[in-house]
């Protein structure tokens, strides 16, 4: 009988046993289930608040210490990020996820997937790959991590098929470099693109001229203009200096007060933050003067004579999402090959006459050139100005790139013998801007 009433002691025990285990499971079951909504809900806002822009219920879903983070090593705090989001030009047209899948732990969660962003008034969609990491604050989910990195599908396609071309075609970029520095350099700039013997040009935004470049993009919104990201100033008694305040970038001026006159000298001298503020400067300048650059390149190269300073360069193109000057045919650029990203439209070939090539020769130069481009991506940069009064006195002492030098220039871009080996060798001629295309 003792036995008997011990047993059914023991089986009174587990049975209650059981139903607390049953309770404790099912509360689990709940709280993980309202947990894993509660994460749900968070994500979908999260993706209608950035297709809106809304920054008002992004401030609510971001914790105090969210960092966003991209794979070109740029990194936002909170702040930032709500400042970026609300400057954007315009909301997204279309948001759509994909490929989503979560981690979810006590008080944390990982969430990564695939988004499509299509901007307003825009054609193509960004498509981007994100990990997105939530943490449990009080009661609360917020977001407290956020990392993108860009989806390029194609980039491994030669860069003339990523533009829409057959393998075979052989596209050519006629780029005027120098816009800014002088009257006479802009006039004859103006005058190459408005009868198309070039296609696209670079501005130097520090230079005393600017402004003219300005007003010209204002009443030509579709011309083809980069920056000539300008650190050097190499003409003997006409001079310019940084488009940011002195005191800040003092490492970029040499004892004049002015750019070094080398670019040798500047990268001896210039320290990298300093390098980045100056590029951000110029870019800045110019879009509140009304231009919008299609790409990026250094006046006399400066930026690529080091991996650190195109380094710096190429981390300020990726965020404003700009392509840069480069190619796989010289010396100069290889260093910073090794430094592009996966996407990074990279053209072929790149040319610009040198002293070599004789006063007689020039014409020949270029039809030759155009007589045997490959297929690909070419670009040959000129400098186009007038010999004049102005520029023989700006130009003075520098017979190469000197005044007769870009008047040459501008009668090869002019010729009709350039234009007619340009047909006859079946050349499609091409802009930056369409290379820009492929990262907007």
């Amino acid at each position: 009988m003792v036995l008997k009433m011990r047993f059914r002691s023991f089986a009174r025990k587990i049975f209650i046993a059981a139903i607390l285990v049953s309770a404790n499971l099912a509360f689990a079951f709940r709280a993980a289930a309202a947990s894993s909504t509660a994460v749900a809900r968070v994500l979908e806002t999260f993706h209608k608040a950035m297709r809106d822009s809304d920054v008002v219920q992004l401030e609510r879903l971001l914790s105090d210490q969210f960092v966003w983070t991209n794979e070109d090593g740029i990194v936002r705090n909170k702040a930032d990020f709500l400042k970026l989001v609300g400057d954007a030009k315009s909301p997204y047209g279309e948001l759509t996820t994909d490929q989503e899948s979560r981690s979810e732990f006590r008080d944390a969660a990982v969430v990564t997937g695939q988004t499509a962003r299509r901007q307003t008034g825009s054609s193509k969609p960004i498509e981007l790959r994100y990990t997105l990491t939530l943490i449990k604050v009080g009661r609360d989910w917020k977001l407290g991590a956020y990392h993108t990195s860009r989806l390029t599908p194609d980039f491994g396609r030669p860069l003339q098929v990523r533009l829409g071309y057959p393998p075979n075609t052989k596209l050519l970029i006629l780029n005027a470099d120098d816009l800014g520095v002088s009257h006479s350099e802009d006039a004859a700039s103006f005058a190459a693109l408005d009868n198309k013997f070039i296609t696209s040009a670079t501005v130097m935004v520090p230079c005393p001229w600017f402004t003219e470049v300005a007003a010209y993009a204002k009443a030509h919104p579709t011309a083809d203009l980069g920056l000539h990201l300008t650190f050097t100033s190499e003409w003997q008694t006409y001079r310019w200096g940084p488009v940011s305040l002195r005191a800040l970038v003092p490492s970029l001026i040499g004892p004049d007060g002015y750019f070094y006159p080398s670019a040798q000298e500047f990268a001896r001298h210039a320290k990298l933050d300093e390098v980045e503020l100056e590029i951000r400067a110029q870019i800045e300048r110019a879009k509140d003067m009304g231009l919008e650059a299609s790409h990026l390149d250094a006046h006399m190269h400066s930026l690529y004579v080091t991996p650190d300073l195109f380094r710096v360069m190429l981390k300020v193109a990726h965020e404003y999402r700009l392509p840069v000057r480069m190619a796989r045919n010289i010396d100069l650029f290889r260093a910073g090959l090794a430094l592009m990203g996966p996407g990074d439209p990279v053209p072929d070939a790149i040319f610009s006459p040198g002293e070599d090539v004789p006063v007689s020769g020039w014409n020949n130069y270029y039809v030759s050139l155009i007589k045997n481009l490959q297929p690909g991506v070419t670009e040959v940069f000129v400098h186009l100005a007038h010999d004049d009064a102005e520029s023989q006195a700006i130009m003075v002492g520098h017979p190469e790139w000197g005044a007769a030098w870009r008047q040459r220039e501008f009668d090869a871009m002019s010729s009709p013998e350039l234009r007619r080996a340009i047909e006859e060798n079946h050349v499609v001629l091409i802009g930056w801007q369409e290379i820009h295309k492929l990262l907007e």
